[in-house]
């Protein structure tokens, strides 16, 4: 394990989603640190589900809203970067959700929750989320972690199919065929009206689609920076900002680090992820800046 900057010392573990959930699922990943005291600034990111086994974590939005809690957290989809911090040791493990998986395995519109979290028992029945976080809390290996949670996400999985399947295909071939996605192309694609696509990927997504394509541009630049795909702005820039101002702001607006931080001590790890928009897929997790990483088996390239 290592430290930073007075940080407690941190360890994260990934696991491979099982192929019934590669589809739901972009990272399952076991956090802890070995002393009170952890803060650091996770950029905008998809929904996801972090299991508390030990400690309260704090999350403060870009809008001022702050939320705290324990145990099983339901995080919903971010628009800007989020703060988050403990004061107490931390022990968790962390399910990265792609659309789909917020669609099937959560149900609740994800609009009503972005920027925002919630007690998992108060959106799946309480009953679940407990033996969920007793047989988690009983696991004494991380490998046993990771199969409490895969077999609870598989049950959930086998009992919620969501008709909208086909859009979130839909939307990931639109977001990841052009690095300046536009909105009429989508709504040409669906067959619906714009209000019909709006309402839709409100629900699944966790925000408007033009709000999703400006997310996706601006984290696909960060991806291809961070794994070595572009070098410089302009590189990742592409023809998809006006100019080097307008990238500057937008790039900074979602990953709360201008791109000469980025490319800074506090650069993120490599994403990992398995859908095709592997910007919206990359996890945000805890401690991610400055992680001992135990790493799970090889991914399978996109």
């Amino acid at each position: 394990m290592t430290s930073r900057g007075g940080q407690a010392m941190i360890s994260i573990q990934y696991f491979e989603p099982p192929p019934a959930l590669r589809l739901h699922v972009s990272a399952l990943y076991w956090f802890e640190t070995a002393a009170p005291g952890f803060s650091d600034l996770m950029r905008a990111e998809l929904g996801q589900i972090r299991l508390l086994v030990d400690g309260v974590a704090r999350n403060n939005y870009k809008s001022g809203r702050q939320w705290e809690g324990s145990g099983a957290i339901l995080q919903g989809p971010t628009t800007g970067p989020t703060h988050y911090s403990a004061n107490t040791r931390l022990r968790l493990f962390g399910i990265g959700l792609l659309p789909l998986g917020w669609a099937e395995l959560i149900g609740l519109s994800a609009d009503e929750l972005a920027d925002n979290a919630t007690d998992l028992g108060g959106v799946l029945p309480p009953a679940l989320v407990t033996n969920l976080m007793d047989a988690l809390a009983s696991a004494s290996t991380n490998a046993g972690r990771c199969k409490v949670v895969t077999d609870f996400l598989q049950a959930q999985l086998a009992a919620n199919r969501h008709a909208a399947r086909w859009f979130t295909r839909l939307a990931d071939e639109w977001l990841t065929a052009s690095p300046n996605p536009q909105l009429d192309a989508l709504v040409a694609a669906s067959g619906m009206s714009s209000r019909s696509v709006e309402r839709l990927t409100n629900r699944i997504y966790g925000t408007s689609p033009k709000l999703l394509a400006r997310k996706y541009r601006a984290l696909s630049a960060a991806v291809r920076l961070g794994m070595g795909d572009a070098q410089g702005w302009s590189d990742a820039a592409g023809d998809a900002f006006y100019d080097q101002a307008h990238f500057i702001r937008e790039f900074s607006a979602f990953t709360g680090l201008t791109p000469a931080r980025f490319f800074g001590p506090a650069r993120p790890a490599h994403p990992r992820h398995h859908d095709p928009a592997p910007a919206l897929a990359w996890p945000a997790q805890p401690g991610a800046h400055r992680l001992s990483v135990t790493p799970g088996p090889k991914r399978r390239k996109p």
